[in-house]
């Protein structure tokens, strides 16, 4: 067993199975970049380990992954090359860091999508935004009756999110609901839109009983059916529409505020995390 502060890897080998928990439960799971980093690094380990033909992802706690950890929004521009050369961090730095901490080819979420091996989530509680797109690159997906799916932050700081995936999983329509109109989806509304596979009262063992079948399945015939995939996705042009999205979130980053609009920025440097982003999800309606 190996873990960063936040994130716990663990390898069963009599089961070819690898499992990466996120471990921030007083935080909801909110995953910062460092947290995207080792994962990243496990996955690493992960591909490079030919006895390891499935890698479950899960959260400690009650939720998967209540989103993105809003004070290290800034943080991770700063810390980009060019990050903090002036007051403001640099279009090069915002764009750098889009692309190599979430979206580029060595990003969270493509390392993620295009994994090797089967790739299991254990969906709980909050799934928002970072745990949205959990579900959408892992290839099965088993939620619990109370697991939620949401990206609340659009409604506040606009889609910097890949939609091509969204739109290709779940159809235009219902992706729009999810965009325009402050709805978290059940694991019932998920399960109906196609987003997860499977709703359990018994979550881990139904993510037990799907990580044991598919490492019974061959090596080669595991990554022979993977690249298929993969050939699948470039050919609907999810690469492309990641790299697009690595240039809207960088430019979403410089969002202003007109009169009357929710100011979620300032709210988080008033009044701190917590009470920002309650503030921000009070409307949020479950459907």
């Amino acid at each position: 067993m190996s873990s960063h502060e936040h994130v716990e890897f663990s390898i069963d080998r009599e089961r070819y199975t690898a499992r990466i928990t996120l471990r921030r439960p007083a935080a909801e799971n909110r995953v910062t970049t460092a947290m995207a980093t080792q994962i990243c690094d496990f996955l690493d380990v992960v591909e490079q380990d030919d006895d390891i033909k499935v890698v479950v992802l899960s959260g400690e706690g009650e939720h998967l992954c209540a989103g993105w950890e809003p004070q290290d929004a800034w943080r991770q521009y700063l810390d980009a090359p060019g990050g903090s050369v002036r007051k403001h961090p640099s279009q090069r730095a915002r764009l750098i860091a889009a692309d190599e901490n979430w979206w580029g080819p060595r990003g969270l979420y493509t390392r993620l999508l295009r994994c090797r091996k089967v790739t299991v989530l254990e969906a709980r509680g909050k799934c928002f935004e970072t745990g949205l797109y959990f579900a959408l690159c892992c290839d099965l997906v088993v939620a619990g009756a109370d697991a939620r799916f949401a990206c609340p932050r659009w409604r506040n700081v606009g889609v910097d999110g890949d939609m091509a995936l969204l739109f290709a999983t779940v159809g235009l329509k219902r992706a729009k609901e999810l965009m325009f109109c402050d709805v978290a989806w059940s694991a019932r509304t998920a399960l109906a839109y196609g987003l997860v596979d499977y709703v359990a009262d018994d979550v881990a063992a139904k993510v037990e009983e799907l990580a044991n079948m598919s490492a019974s399945i061959m090596r080669d015939g595991i990554v022979t059916e993977k690249y298929a995939v993969f050939a699948s996705l470039d050919k609907m042009g999810i690469g492309h529409s990641f790299a697009a999205t690595t240039v809207v979130g960088a430019s979403l980053s410089n969002i202003h505020f007109q009169p009357g609009e929710y100011n979620f920025l300032r709210d988080l440097r008033d009044n701190g995390v917590d009470e920002a982003l309650s503030t921000s999800r009070r409307g949020l309606r479950d459907v």
